[in-house]
């Protein structure tokens, strides 16, 4: 059994003076014990430990799962099926409460083939109650708790068996908070009139979660991208593609196989053989080896694409002028963040507003990102933003 000592050396003197001790789950008869006992919960706290050091897809380490009197620490690697856990994580009427979730969504994910759902992020909500942008599991329990979470196992194996009671400790910890934050944290949204706004958001992030990666999308993402012309987009796209999947089919991560910096440069280079490619940074002789011939085959394919299949042009880097557009349009951000007692960071990101005057430079007319064009968001900054950059047409 896990000693007492490492959950309450962490506790101040208030008037929560001891913590659950946590049940370890190795069994498939516990998790079905664990299952039982959640049914009819209204809410249940979950975290997820993991490794993603040399793979691509996360290899899950632990499931903490806390219910506001017993906390389970779910072993996934002693537990073969864990499959009958999906039946809590898809429950309509649990709500699922998380901190910090994009990760943890992702990896289970992949383990159980399942988003949870109903789902609560306490950052989010944090943020939106007026703590601070991504605030951290440990500050926001301090801030809202008065109670301190050592955070010492961070970079812990979590592969490696058996734990030790330092990382069961460190693991139970990361929930046994969550749901006294998770109350206070939906008091405070009803009383300020956001419960909808954080709906709106989960609703957001789980159909985000939800969705299938795009492998042919991937090459929007490599930076520099812009310089190609249609064909070298299309070779690009080939490239990113087939690396997307390489990476996936070998589980190592996509820069272990080769890196975007590397691939833009052989479209850029369009090396004619081994030697040109081996000048291209990031091309070992190792990857030429393996990769080189499957390299020149994509690139001959993508050159040799028809302009009118090739993707359209990425847009360029914003000019120099547009930078004065862009400081007023912060400055409307920052004034209702301030008059809405959020960090401007919640309203709109740096992408939106330049998303926004790209629009408007291009087009000569007023077109709001999607991210701020509906929902709270549009009432909150969206129509502001719209104004000012109509005014700029005066």
């Amino acid at each position: 059994m896990l000693n007492t000592t490492i959950l309450n050396t962490t506790m101040p003197n208030t008037e929560e003076t001891s913590l659950p001790v946590p049940v370890l789950v190795t069994s498939t008869d516990q998790l079905q014990d664990c299952i039982e006992q959640l049914k009819g919960c209204d809410a249940v706290a979950l975290d997820t430990e993991f490794m993603r050091t040399d793979t691509f897809f996360p290899i899950l380490g632990l499931i903490q799962v806390y219910n506001g009197e017993t906390c389970w620490l779910i072993d996934p690697i002693a537990i073969s099926d864990l499959s009958p856990l999906t039946e809590t994580l898809t429950d309509p009427n649990i709500i699922k409460v998380f901190h910090s979730c994009s990760e943890d969504l992702e990896v289970l994910k992949h383990v159980l083939g399942c988003v949870p759902e109903p789902l609560f992020d306490s950052q989010v909500a944090a943020a939106l109650s007026g703590y601070g942008f991504s605030k951290g599991y440990a500050s926001l329990v301090d801030v809202m708790l008065g109670i301190h979470v050592a955070k010492g196992e961070t970079r812990s194996d979590w592969l490696r068996r058996p734990l030790s009671e330092s990382q069961l400790g460190y693991a139970a910890l990361d929930v046994i908070h969550l749901l006294p934050v998770y109350r206070r944290l939906c008091k405070n949204l009803s009383q300020l009139g956001r419960s909808e706004w954080v709906e709106q958001e989960m609703a957001a992030m789980i159909a985000k979660a939800s969705g299938k990666d795009d492998l042919n999308a991937y090459f929007l993402k490599v930076k520099g991208a812009w310089q190609l012309d249609p064909q070298g987009l299309a070779t690009l796209q080939l490239l990113c593609e087939w690396r997307e999947a390489e990476a996936r089919d070998r589980n190592r991560p996509r820069g272990r196989v080769i890196g975007d910096k590397t691939l833009l440069e052989i479209v850029l280079k369009k090396p004619k053989g081994k030697q040109s490619l081996a000048e291209i940074e990031g091309m070992h002789p190792g990857v030429i080896r393996r990769y080189a011939d499957r390299i020149f085959e994509l690139l001959e394919l993508g050159l040799a694409t028809p302009v009118i299949d090739c993707p359209k042009p990425l847009p360029e880097p914003l000019p120099r002028h547009a930078g004065n557009i862009i400081k007023q349009l912060k400055k409307v951000v920052t004034a209702q963040a301030e008059l809405l007692d959020l960090p401007p960071e919640v309203l709109a990101r740096k992408r939106d507003v330049e998303a926004l005057v790209r629009y408007f430079l291009e087009q000569k007319q007023v077109r709001l990102p999607d991210s701020i064009a509906q929902g709270w968001r549009y009432d909150a900054v969206g129509k502001q933003l719209k104004q000012a950059v109509e005014a700029l047409n005066g």
